[in-house]
């Protein structure tokens, strides 16, 4: 079967090669933030999705152009909402303010080419599933809008709106009836500066805790803290600095659930490259894609009620998870490297990424991971994931990644795990 899924991939493989060939040009503001201010994507990413170090610090000063000079680099005016003359008659009169000349919102459009799990066995030796290859659910599988801008000199939003639909015929009479379920969520946050590096957030998504580095291998090893709010501050505005991030989050949305249900905190010192705050200084490895030389280290912890423990994942029934991570780069190549202890279930966590960009537009990829099963009280499942993405413009990408379980069995008495290849699409305007 080792020997069947070999060619199968290096068949794969070739499948993904074939579109990266072409040849790629720089394409201008596509997103809502781009096309504010008239830029390309890789001024805040070294490939879409993925922030680089401006990228970080524009989202460090509440999704602002850094040192204060939002104004001035902003290439589509906002729209005022009064005159400056209401603040000397406030409070009776309304606060001013300006909102987005322009719709904030950008689409991100994803989805699977082509995709392939190897078959397993069970502990007999029979075959309980056999492989598959098959289409996968189209580039055009996925999409989310995003949305995203600033409202005045202090306030500003983000978030995101996914809406998925499944068509399935229906049994009876007339099989060429459907039936149509759509799906949809919304997640995001709003955030307060109160000035450059201090910042209050509410939401229920894209939380600084595990969305707000550039680098984020250690989100990895941690939960996803929930509906909450966040106080962060950041310093750094020369090179490097530190960033200081305070949560509660409340675990669900029952009505039994409260505001301090998991409590957490995390701290960064980032040595060298572009300063946290001001995204600038330092030097950069690859000025194509912003990549600054540094190293950075981090610290976490979250803490869980009893009366609110994890009920669900890999976490249920925990209590506390603490862990520390670091990670950095230079020139083309980006390392990072976490670990995690869950104080109750007694489990270590691992995390490993490394990153090398081949060209500015072409990346490999290869992550290993070792996060236990607390749900299932499992063994550990360590998983190695090579990839490679080639990005034909600055907002379309084709990405193969094959993922590796490096234990044939996690229990005895279960099947074999099941490798699998993915050949993805994504493009975003």
């Amino acid at each position: 079967m080792k020997k069947a899924t070999a060619v199968k991939i290096a068949s794969l493989a070739t499948l993904g090669i074939v579109p990266m060939m072409f040849s790629s040009q720089d394409a201008q503001a596509i997103p809502a933030f781009a096309r504010k201010y008239a830029t390309s994507c890789y001024t805040c990413h070294s490939g879409f999705p993925t922030r680089n170090a401006f990228g970080e610090a524009f989202r460090n000063n509440g999704y602002r152009w850094p040192g204060g000079e939002d104004d001035d680099h902003a290439k589509q005016e906002q729209t005022k909402m009064g005159s400056d003359g209401w603040k000397k008659t406030f409070p009776s009169s309304p606060w001013p303010v300006d909102i987005p000349g322009f719709a904030p919102f950008a689409f991100w459009i994803r989805g699977n080419i082509v995709g392939y799990t190897e078959g397993n066995t069970k502990p007999d030796g029979t075959q309980d599933k056999a492989s598959t290859f098959n289409w996968g659910n189209s580039p055009l599988g996925n999409a989310t809008l995003f949305f995203g801008g600033s409202m005045g000199n202090n306030f500003s939003a983000f978030g995101s709106y996914n809406i998925t639909a499944s068509t399935t015929e229906a049994n009876g009479s007339n099989p060429q009836s459907h039936t149509t379920t759509v799906t949809s969520g919304a997640r995001g946050r709003v955030v307060w500066a109160f000035q450059p590096g201090i910042n209050l957030a509410l939401g229920n998504g894209f939380s600084d805790f595990n969305f707000g580095s550039a680098n984020t291998t250690y989100a990895g090893t941690f939960p996803n803290p929930g509906t909450g709010a966040e106080f962060s501050y950041i310093a750094g505005e020369k090179s490097g600095g530190v960033k200081v991030i305070l949560g509660a989050a409340q675990n669900g949305t029952a009505s039994a659930n409260e505001v301090s249900d998991m409590l957490y905190a995390r701290v960064k010192y980032k040595i060298g490259g572009a300063g946290l705050l001001s995204g600038a200084g330092g030097t950069l490895g690859n000025e194509y894609v912003g990549i600054d030389d540094h190293f950075a280290i981090g610290a976490s912890y979250m803490g869980i009620r009893d009366t609110a423990l994890l009920t669900t994942g890999a976490w249920q029934g925990e209590t506390g998870i603490w862990g520390v991570d670091a990670e950095g780069s230079i020139g083309n190549f980006m390392l990072g490297a976490a670990y995690s202890h869950d104080v109750d279930l007694g489990f270590d966590n691992y995390r490993i990424d490394g990153t090398y960009f081949v060209y500015p537009w072409l990346k490999a990829t290869v992550t290993y991971a070792n996060t236990r099963d607390g749900a299932n009280n499992k063994d550990n499942d360590p998983t190695v994931a090579a990839g490679l993405t080639a990005h034909l413009r600055a907002n379309a990408l084709v990405s193969a990644t094959y993922t590796w379980h490096t234990r044939d069995r996690l229990l005895p008495a279960e099947s074999t795990t099941q490798d699998t290849f993915v050949l993805g699409a994504q493009f975003a305007f």
